[in-house]
């Protein structure tokens, strides 16, 4: 069994574009170095990225979050700073999902392709914590009923912090452990 390090939707749109924050550019240095640690160290990486078509409004979450971000293809799609470096080169210990919605039904499936079975370990990091942290942290623990799953507290951000930490409080009270 392997360990795994999923890097939650760190794009160009959640930092500096159509959904950026104020901090949100502060995770790119700790997160890289996660990264990099992480793939040293053996585990396997996943990056997922939000990703939309042009009729993105027009969809249920569209209406919900009526701001065109992360199309797919576009500037903001793209990983954030040096996190851009996985996306162009080739490594067979990281992979990519590219989803529609906040979690990602296709998240399960692309963990076991990767890590050869069900992960021993899953570390979730990365943005927005109340909303796409949060979900895909569910979706893991659905899939994976033998996996320890920790969510990276300080690797992880939002715009709202009583949000975020409404979410910390909640994965924590479902069994997850919050550090």
């Amino acid at each position: 069994m392997s360990k795994l390090l999923v890097v939650v939707d760190y794009q160009k749109d959640f930092v500096d574009g159509a959904l950026g924050y104020a901090g949100a550019g502060a995770l790119e240095a700790p997160l890289y170095e996660k990264v990099k640690a992480a793939l040293a160290a053996g585990w396997k990486v996943i990056f997922t990225r939000d990703t939309h078509a042009p009729d993105y409004l027009d969809t249920r979450e569209g209406r919900f979050l009526p701001v065109p971000h992360c199309i797919a293809g576009s500037e903001g799609w793209h990983l954030y700073g040096r996190l851009a470096e996985f996306e162009a080169a080739e490594n067979e210990s990281v992979a990519f999902v590219d989803k529609p919605t906040f979690g990602s039904a296709e998240l399960p499936a692309a963990a076991r392709a990767l890590c050869g079975g069900e992960p021993e370990e899953i570390a979730l990091c990365g943005v927005v914590t109340n909303i796409c942290v949060v979900s895909n942290a569910v979706v893991l623990h659905s899939a994976f009923l033998a996996s320890t799953i920790t969510v990276l507290k300080d690797l992880c951000g939002t715009s709202d912090d009583a949000m975020g930490q409404k979410a910390f409080d909640l994965l924590a009270g479902m069994g997850y452990r919050v550090v």
